[in-house]
């Protein structure tokens, strides 16, 4: 199993659901990564890229869900998860 780390730092909504639609394009496509992990300190901006409902960047939201399909079609036992992370904490 490869570990890939891809840090970006980012502030407004917008630009941390541009981030993530980035980060999650590059790792999807690597082949042998299993697990994405997407570390924030804005667990309701993440939560976001699952949003279905008209919005501003909804874009962003289809092709994360697209890159998200293709990812976990590769393998079921594929996973995501996001970690909750202060901006202040070290």
């Amino acid at each position: 199993m490869k570990t890939v780390h891809h840090t970006i730092n980012v502030m407004s909504t917008k630009a941390k659901i541009f981030a993530i639609r980035c980060g999650i394009s590059q790792v999807s496509q690597i082949q042998d990564v299993t697990c994405i992990v997407i570390i924030t300190d804005t667990i309701p901006a993440a939560k976001r890229i699952f949003d279905t409902s008209l919005y501003l960047y909804q874009l962003h939201s289809i092709t994360i869900s697209s890159n998200l399909r293709k990812f976990f079609n590769k393998n079921s036992s594929n996973s995501i998860s996001f970690w909750d992370c202060s901006s202040n904490d070290k």
